[in-house]
């Protein structure tokens, strides 16, 4: 993959009525993109210093090119690099679609699934919604009031394909030395380390607890003793000798040791899939200035296979993930070695990685039901990263803002996320639901 300065997505998103906004920062691989004139040419829109925005009206639906040019102090061009900018107006679909949305750390909240669905189906809200109710269904075991979605904290590409890691409807299996528990206590519920659980199986020796409310940490604590807090009866404590998790990608099938989307949607009561959209992954991007993630790639295309399998007319996004904080979240989380520390080479890790997921996308066992969205050059990752004013020096009550967390955005930009998927929502069914 030759290596360049301008990582701009062959098309972006936009929607009538709704505020486009490409970062400079999002598309130039580099730390300063300012030292740079960047020039910016389309027939529609406003480039400004960090960003080009355009927010398109019912007469603009169409597509326009945009080009950004980056210019030295003697008018040299350093490089050029086009997009299109592809303009929808909102249609409703003429059926009820199910729409599974599925990633690691940054989806574990629901926020942005949610937002796309609050835009699309509500009326109400801050931009306000376009009112469509009744269309969607978001498939899931993860809610955020009606909408389903699968995240979790940590996970990559593989642990949607094996079975090797803990979700957040883990179940675990706690060991006794003796219990005076029968089938009536089925399903009483029980407290242990200020967690709720709900008692599932009962074995001589063993005991299965569900999650309870509240109860969605992937690997929450679990204490040496379970209290029975079921109103109905009182049951002495138990004391536990160990316990465990059980594994938790909610796609695994045991009989064919990997995905299986059609009996998960079977096993949970959802009617089938039209539309997929993965937010992965930030998790396992250990290496500065990679352009290599054939490590990814045996899962990535099992999970794409396995859907096209299963569900041949849904459709899949992979949406790319953002940089990192580039003023002081990586040096918070992550020190000045090791892992992530590097905060460039991530920088550039990130531009290659998506730059990759567009690619293929655009093979051609691929290209008729999967795409790419770039998310990273819609999110400011300058202004909606973590962050608190400190003292510029330890001598002075001048402050300054400095990053505090290195990948996790704040809601502003979990948010900003959502709009991202909402953008790309409208367009997927503006384009098929026709």
């Amino acid at each position: 993959m030759k290596d360049k300065l301008l990582y701009l997505a062959k098309h972006y998103d936009l929607v009538v009525g709704d505020k486009f906004e490409l970062f400079y920062r999002g598309v130039i691989r580099s730390m300063n993109p300012y030292k740079y004139y960047i020039h910016v040419t389309s027939p529609k829109g406003k480039p400004y210093p960090r960003y080009y925005t355009f927010t398109p009206n019912e007469n603009e639906v169409g597509d326009y090119p945009l080009t950004i040019t980056l210019y030295d102090d003697y008018s040299n061009v350093i490089e050029a690099a086009s997009t299109t900018l592809h303009v929808v107006k909102p249609i409703k679909p003429c059926k009820k679609l199910n729409i599974l949305c599925f990633g690691d750390s940054l989806t574990f909240n629901g926020v942005w699934p949610y937002e796309g669905f609050r835009r699309f189906t509500k009326d109400e809200g801050v931009p306000e919604g376009l009112g469509f109710k009744d269309t969607l269904n978001f498939i899931g075991t993860m809610k955020k009031e009606e909408v389903g979605y699968e995240g979790y904290g940590g996970w990559q590409w593989r642990h949607f394909v094996t079975n090797e890691a803990v979700s957040t409807t883990s179940a675990v299996w706690v060991e006794v030395e003796e219990h005076s528990l029968t089938e009536n206590h089925q399903h009483s519920a029980w407290k242990s380390a200020n967690l709720n659980w709900v008692l599932e199986s009962i074995e001589e020796k063993r005991l299965k607890f569900k999650r309870g409310p509240g109860n969605y940490s992937c690997l929450p604590k679990v204490g040496n003793v379970f209290e029975c807090i079921d109103s109905i009866e009182t049951l002495e404590p138990l004391n536990i000798t160990k316990y465990y998790f059980e594994k938790g990608n909610p796609f695994y099938d045991d009989e064919i040791s990997g995905p299986n989307f059609k009996k998960y949607c079977e096993n949970n009561g959802y009617e089938g899939i039209d539309y997929v959209y993965i937010l992965l992954t930030w998790n396992g991007q250990y290496i500065p200035f990679n352009n290599d993630f054939s490590h990814f790639e045996p899962y990535i295309t099992t999970i794409l296979n396995r859907i096209h399998l299963d569900f041949p007319k849904a459709l899949v996004r992979l949406i790319g993930v953002q940089y990192p904080s580039i003023d002081g979240g990586i040096a918070a989380n992550y020190g000045a070695s090791g892992p992530y520390s590097d905060v460039f080479g991530e920088v550039s890790t990130i531009c290659h990685y998506n730059e990759y997921l567009e690619k293929l996308c655009e093979k051609d066992e691929y290209k008729d039901y999967c795409r790419y969205i770039d998310m990273k050059a819609q999110f400011d990752v300058e202004y909606n990263m973590p962050s608190l004013m400190v003292p510029v020096n330890a001598r002075s009550e001048v402050l300054e803002r400095v990053g505090t967390n290195g990948v996790h955005p704040t809601m502003a930009g979990y948010l900003q996320i959502g709009d991202v998927f909402y953008r790309a929502l409208v367009s997927d069914i503006e384009k098929y639901s026709k």
